[in-house]
């Protein structure tokens, strides 16, 4: 397979989601020095819309805060990844009365939109908090900077990257005290990814290293931060025909990755659901999963003690 640089404007991009060369990684790789990672975070925001309208179409975000609801005594929620708001505004309609949410993602882009969509005054200064700076080696190392208000709405949207150390999100999680939910809905990543030293520091090769990744950070955060008898809720997809199979073996996989700690998988459930056209192509490279039937698999993890 030809490197992307090699690639003409109409070829299959390299990285195998099925999109001409043209309509996927092109205008990142041509982006002007130092302005890589804002290109592929606005082309990312600008995709995901397509996928996140579909999702609340479809009434996924609604069946996902069932699942949650199921935990009892959400108030006080930690959206990570919170993308452009849809999963926040089913968590606010799903539980009234909570006391304050709390959105963090990495993309300015994705925050603007969510502030619009939640209608809640948010300062600029706590979306736009990435400095990003480009080493001698080509690679992007971001890091995030300026004090954020806390939203007198209930809400705080917050620009930070929760693999890094950010002392200033440490200090929102104190301000909210103990949480009642972490959440993780469909981990994604912008195409620039590869080229920052975060993927470098951590070998990751793929989308699946990098929501290992994110999913290790949620649980360590989950354990920082929620109370006795809260849970971590993380959902991820599948392509399956055997759809049981697939949720038992994952709720496996997730009771092994939680020995040795205060956590137990409480329930595993599966939504089905479909991937939008105009929207980032979610794709394993095996093409005989990529044609099966979409299901949404929730996880509800519970803090014990």
């Amino acid at each position: 397979m030809k490197p992307l640089q090699q690639l003409g404007l109409d070829d299959p991009c390299a990285c195998g989601n099925g999109k001409r060369y043209r309509d996927c990684h092109q205008r990142i790789v041509d982006a002007p020095e130092g302005e890589m990672l804002a290109i592929a975070r606005a082309i990312y925001a600008e995709e995901w819309a397509g996928n996140a309208s579909a999702y609340q179409a479809q009434g996924l975000y609604e069946m996902l805060t069932e699942h949650l609801a199921l935990a009892g005594g959400v108030r006080a929620v930690l959206d990570i990844g919170c993308g452009r708001g849809h999963g926040l505004a089913a968590l606010r309609r799903a539980f009234p009365d909570a006391s304050h949410f709390i959105g963090v993602d990495e993309n300015p882009d994705c925050l603007e939109a969510a502030t619009s969509l939640l209608a809640v005054d948010v300062p600029r200064s706590n979306i736009w908090r990435a400095c990003d700076e480009v080493l001698p080696s080509g690679r992007y190392v971001s890091t995030y900077h300026g004090a954020v208000q806390m939203g007198s709405d209930g809400v705080t949207l917050v620009q930070s990257d929760v693999i890094v150390q950010d002392p200033e999100l440490e200090r929102v999680f104190d301000a909210v005290g103990a949480l009642d939910a972490v959440t993780l809905w469909f981990s994604g990543v912008h195409k620039a990814r590869s080229a920052t030293e975060i993927a470098r520091h951590f070998e990751i090769k793929s989308d699946a290293d990098h929501r290992t990744l994110v999913e290790d950070r949620a649980l360590a955060i989950a354990g920082e931060r929620l109370r006795p008898g809260g849970v971590l809720h993380i959902v991820a997809r599948a392509g399956a025909i055997d759809i049981d199979q697939v949720v038992h073996n994952m709720g496996l996989d997730y009771t092994d990755w939680l020995k040795g700690g205060p956590f137990r998988v409480e329930s595993v459930g599966s939504i089905p659901y479909t991937e939008p056209a105009n929207g980032i192509a979610v794709r394993s490279r095996d093409r005989g999963v990529s044609a099966m039937p979409n299901y949404a698999i929730s996880v509800l993890i519970r803090r014990e003690g």
